[in-house]
């Protein structure tokens, strides 16, 4: 007799055990159940509306998010891991409470049919805030077994568009000055009418009042009459030929019922409400500790432009804070100002806390005055900081820099701050050819070295000051001086001196602007005889690795809507504009014209950046995308941009399946980029990362967040080198040329301010490969370890990347 046996594949067996785990979950999910007691299985949502909805996806998922009473969570959507794991263990957490459970464990959820009742009631209450006046909500359930099946029919009628605003206001001064502001109004035509549109405006004439002096002008002033009666289409109700016509015409064009709005301002019965205030004194505490500060009869007091200074020890001085401060005695309140102040005062980073407040003025009888107090809570004067970066590579064993960094954020008393950072840095090399140990193969490839130092002065330092600049846009200068050094075993070193003077103020909230009228660097090589051979034989190599003197000046402008969208999907961008070489072409034609001497050796180039980024938040998790470009443009006898100024890729935070410097231009037949640095004259790098949380511990203060990520760019030159070949930019060779890695990562975020970072990358497209236009994705070999030691790159970091 044969007898057979049955090899089951891998995959097969698989299957088995998570459909048999499945079988197992559905029989004991609902087995501590009671009688009468349904496990809730899930909830439907159908949204369905008369028209069509502009943002359905985000008006269900807002819907949803009403939903009081939530299912248990479910692997896979179908299989209840931490209710299985109660239920195993369920004489251990009968009796504990849901709150008090650990995190990997979840009581059965039991259908409440009370709970779906105020769910309802929470859907209609939002539905009209949000201008479905019509909606109507239909609730059901369905009980298999032991199982409730929740359902919600949300049909949500038509919502309105704003045809008409009026006003209507019981003084006849503040009527005109809401009217005055109608131009500013939320309520524009032919824009949905909604709650929070009706909360935009009424902030915006509470601010709008408030600015003239009405400092008890409140929420409780302004309230709003909706009549929905459609004008347009009841326009001649005694024709009504054309008012079917008129109908039959809005519906054609899918418009939707519109309604006017009527604003009313009343006093609401505070006659004060009208009253228009001044300000009186203001009187600033520089260290305040608590209230007994207010009472001490020992405080020295400085009385400088109608503000009173009372403080215990000299901390600031008074013309510091003075141009921070925009509530002035004898003009009237203004909200804006009062709002300025704090902000100011703040940026100015030397105070813990900060506080004004306002106390009427009892005493005097003739008109309404308010005195202003300013607390200000100090802030420790110095502090320090450390940051690191550690990589692995193919190339090398060990790459690291550590950086320290000391703050004096008041010296000289004046709210001046000094930043003095150190960073230093070595890269091991590993060689299989030195011996049979492996600390015998390893040795120094390369160190660095750099000491900086800037001073920023919280105002504008100049002899001209421009008209449009003025102390709201907080102005500060800057002075920079800094020394770095970079050493190549074997190949080269090179010092570079720098030295800047720049300017930096606010436009408005989202836009800021940076303006350095000089820069100067003196960039010191010294090139040792192995590389020297290299540099006679190489033009691009030649002009990278010269004696270099660079004087010229920088703009850059910065947009972002972070604290306007409240961190919610908003937009960073930055661009750059930086020139060298026009001033001293000027001064070296004028000493040659003057005395005829020889000529200044300097650079000339012209270069362009763009940083943009977009962040996405989604549930739990952000969407972190990114757009770097840059070109320079070298001129007159200048060939190649100047080293420091070369772009690079690579790194922590740049495209991390490569360590820095290793993507770019070849130099002749040097494909393993071990000995020189690989930069250019272009650069293009694009970033997205998925950020998603994963662990909380101590309420929150320590987390564990995870990441996956996708990088891609490179690095080109801006001309035709005979000795560099294929490094210049081609826009056909594009597809070719752009790197890709991939990877993912962990985060260490404590206490929302200090992050380590951890990033395991490999590349999946390798420009220097020519077989499939470098796409390597099919060798990736997770699982082989001598593959993921050639490939994985490993980087540690403090920080986001982006």
């Amino acid at each position: 007799m044969t007898t057979k046996q049955l090899n089951f594949s891998p995959t097969l067996r698989v299957h088995f055990i998570w459909m048999l785990c499945l079988l197992l979950a559905s029989c004991s999910s609902t087995k501590r159940l009671k009688e009468g007691e349904y496990l809730l299985r899930s909830n439907t949502l159908r949204v369905r509306s008369d028209k069509t909805i502009t943002n359905k996806g985000l008006l269900q998922d807002q819907l949803n998010l009403l939903v009081i009473q939530k299912t248990n969570t479910y692997w896979s959507g179908v299989f209840p891991f931490k209710l299985w794991r109660y239920n195993i263990r369920y004489r251990k957490f009968v009796n504990t409470q849901p709150g008090d459970l650990p995190k990997s464990i979840e009581k059965p959820v039991v259908y409440d049919s009370t709970l779906q009742i105020r769910t309802v009631a929470n859907m209609k209450n939002f539905l009209f805030n949000q201008g479905y006046f019509n909606a109507s909500i239909r609730d059901t359930v369905k009980f298999k077994g032991k199982k409730a099946y929740a359902y919600y029919y949300i049909n949500t009628g038509i919502s309105y568009l704003v045809n008409n605003v009026y006003v209507e206001a019981d003084d006849s001064t503040v009527a005109a000055i809401v009217r005055s502001s109608l131009s500013q109004t939320k309520f524009q035509r032919e824009k949905e009418y909604n709650k929070l549109l009706a909360d935009e405006e009424r902030a915006r004439i509470i601010t709008e009042l408030q600015n003239r002096g009405y400092y008890r002008f409140s929420q409780d002033n302004v309230s709003f009459e909706l009549d929905t009666v459609n004008k347009e289409r009841l326009r001649d109700a005694e024709n009504l030929f054309e008012s079917a016509i008129n109908f039959l015409t809005l519906q054609k064009r899918q418009k939707k019922l519109s309604l006017d709005v009527k604003i009313i301002v009343h006093n609401n019965g505070d006659s004060l409400s009208y009253a228009q205030y001044e300000m009186g004194k203001v009187i600033v505490f520089p260290d305040f500790i608590d209230r007994s500060t207010a009472f001490d009869s020992n405080l020295i007091s400085v009385t400088l432009d109608d503000i009173s200074y009372r403080y215990r020890n000299y901390y600031v001085r008074e013309g510091v804070l003075g141009r921070q401060i925009f509530v002035r005695p004898g003009e009237r309140y203004s909200r804006t100002n009062h709002q300025l102040t704090i902000t100011k005062l703040n940026e100015l980073g030397i105070f813990q806390m900060i506080n004004v407040y306002f106390i009427e003025d009892t005493a005097e009888r003739t008109k309404h005055l308010l005195n202003c107090y300013i607390t200000l809570s100090p802030s420790d004067k110095v502090d320090a900081s450390a940051s690191l970066e550690v990589a692995n590579a193919t190339t090398y064993v060990l790459g690291n820099s550590i950086g320290l960094g000391y703050r004096n954020k008041n010296l000289f008393k004046g709210a001046n701050l000094l930043s003095l950072n150190t960073t230093g840095g070595i890269e091991m090399s590993n060689s299989n050819n030195e011996g049979s140990k492996f600390l015998e193969n390893v040795k120094l490839q390369s160190r660095n070295f750099g000491v900086n130092g800037t001073l920023t002065f919280p105002k504008f330092l100049s002899p001209y000051r421009p008209k449009w600049l003025d102390r709201r846009n907080l102005p500060k200068t800057q002075l920079m001086l800094g020394v770095n050094m970079l050493d190549r075993i074997d190949l080269f070193r090179l010092t570079n001196i720098s030295s800047a003077f720049s300017y930096n103020w606010h436009q408005n909230r989202m836009i800021t602007w940076d303006f350095s009228p000089a820069f100067a660097n003196i960039v010191l090589p010294v090139i040792r005889p192995a590389f020297q051979g290299r540099l006679d034989s190489n033009e691009v190599l030649r002009n990278t690795y010269r004696r270099t003197f660079i004087e010229g000046e920088q703009l850059y402008f910065t947009f972002t809507d972070q604290e306007k969208k409240q961190n919610r999907n908003y937009y960073y961008v930055r661009m750059g504009v930086e020139e060298a070489g026009i001033l001293m072409s000027g001064i070296n034609k004028l000493q040659k014209a003057i005395s005829n001497g020889p000529d200044f050796i300097f650079d000339q180039y012209v270069k362009f950046d763009l940083d943009a980024r977009h962040y996405i938040n989604v549930r739990s998790s952000l969407l972190a995308l990114r757009f770097l470009a840059g070109i320079g443009s070298p001129y007159g006898d200048s060939k190649t941009l100047p080293y420091i100024k070369q772009y690079f890729v690579g790194g922590a935070y740049s495209i991390r399946g490569w360590r820095p410097r290793t993507l770019g231009p070849l130099a002749g037949s040097d494909t393993a980029g071990t000995s020189v640095d690989r930069t250019g004259d272009i650069k293009l790098e694009m970033n997205a990362e998925y950020r998603f949380d994963m662990i909380q511990l101590f309420s929150g203060t320590l987390k564990l967040n995870g990441a996956i990520f996708a990088d891609a760019g490179n690095t080109w030159l801006a001309r035709k080198s005979s000795t560099t070949l294929g490094g210049d930019f081609d826009i056909s060779r594009l597809g070719h040329d752009i790197a890709v890695s991939t990877g993912a990562g962990l985060r260490v975020i404590v206490a929302e301010f200090f992050t380590v970072r951890l990033d395991a990358a490999f590349p999946v497209k390798n420009p220097y490969v020519a077989a499939n236009n470098g796409w390597i994705i099919r060798y990736v070999d997770l699982g082989n370890s001598e593959w993921r030691q050639k490939n994985v790159v490993i980087n540690l970091a403090i920080g986001m990347p982006f």
